[in-house]
């Protein structure tokens, strides 16, 4: 399966508003400086540590295409890490070929494209996603220390997922409901005095039920619900009304389409991960994607998004 995952780019000044990124310091483009910051990986990587204590580097190792007219960079980010062993063996002897230590990097190339279209306050960032290769940190902390090397100290990268509705939508609709959980901000008065006697009206738990759904069960009706809810602009403060039988304060479901399983959160978008399956849509040559294919899916999944931007979607929680 071949997924990429989308991000959005926004700079923040110390005012914490966001500024339209052809201009962001009012003389400066953001996307003359992320292809600054493109050639910088190239000459020196960026080295970190990972959660799990494995050093990780983060560099640039191909070429860097800076389609000036379309306001797009195209490159591939070379991601590795250390700490496992790794035997390489012969396809069909199965005899060693090489034992990579744990002191060695082991590295993966991921495809990358970024654009910002003009006058606008949001840039997306495409990034192909591969296993324990996850890039959007090294890229955004990285990223922010150049411009802090820059001279732009007062402003900051801000990167959030950039969800495609079209391909969510199609998710719902195609997919099957798995998992349903309905939850309330606070626990009900209830559900407090049975487990202590006395009632916190400062209590901040929430109560969650959950409906889990057998493969064969029918819930087109739950599912139709959801998605028309899903694509409702919802205040944050406001009660939802599910099913004409639950009023709760945020609801969360899981569908699964195609052997993958995507969460979905009717208010706090922010946690769900903008990762799309394109496995369909690219060309392959001995079993790999084409350049080109992989460019035009990436620009095809970000006019899908900057379409619904247009409708609010994305400030819809």
């Amino acid at each position: 399966m071949a997924t990429f995952i989308i991000y959005r780019v926004a700079i923040v000044n110390k005012a914490k508003e966001e500024q339209p990124l052809s201009n962001f310091n009012g003389q400066n483009d953001l996307l003359e400086v992320c292809n600054q910051y493109y050639h910088s990986l190239r000459k020196n990587r960026r080295e970190y540590y990972g959660n799990q204590g494995k050093k990780r580097t983060f560099s640039i190792n191909t070429k860097i295409d800076f389609l000036r007219t379309d306001r797009t960079l195209i490159t591939s980010f070379d991601s590795a890490f250390t700490g496992n062993e790794v035997y390489i063996r012969n396809a069909e002897t199965n005899s060693l070929n090489y034992k990579v230590n744990k002191d060695e990097l082991q590295s993966r190339s991921l495809f990358s494209l970024c654009h910002i279209p003009k006058k606008s306050k949001y840039g997306y960032v495409v990034f192909e996603n591969k296993a324990n290769h996850g890039v959007k940190v090294a890229f955004e902390r990285g990223f922010q220390s150049f411009l802090n090397a820059s001279g732009y100290e007062d402003y900051r990268v801000v990167m959030t997922p950039a969800l495609n509705y079209n391909y969510l939508s199609n998710f719902i609709v195609n997919g099957k409901l798995k998992k349903l959980r309905l939850i309330e901000n606070t626990l009900k008065k209830d559900v407090q005095l049975s487990l202590w006697n006395d009632l916190n009206r400062n209590c901040n738990d929430k109560d969650i039920r959950e409906l889990k759904f057998r493969s064969k069960t029918e819930n087109s009706i739950y599912k139709k619900e959801l998605h028309n809810l899903f694509f409702t602009k919802l205040n944050e403060y406001e009660k939802i009304q599910f099913m004409n039988t639950y009023v709760i304060d945020d609801i969360s479901f899981e569908i699964n389409y195609k052997g993958a399983s995507k969460v979905f959160y009717m208010k706090d978008r922010g946690r769900m991960r903008a990762i799309v399956d394109v496995s369909s849509q690219l060309m392959y040559e001995e079993d790999q994607p084409t350049y080109d294919s992989m460019v035009k899916t990436s620009i095809k999944l970000i006019n899908e998004i900057l379409g619904y931007d247009l409708l609010d979607f994305n400030n819809a929680a």
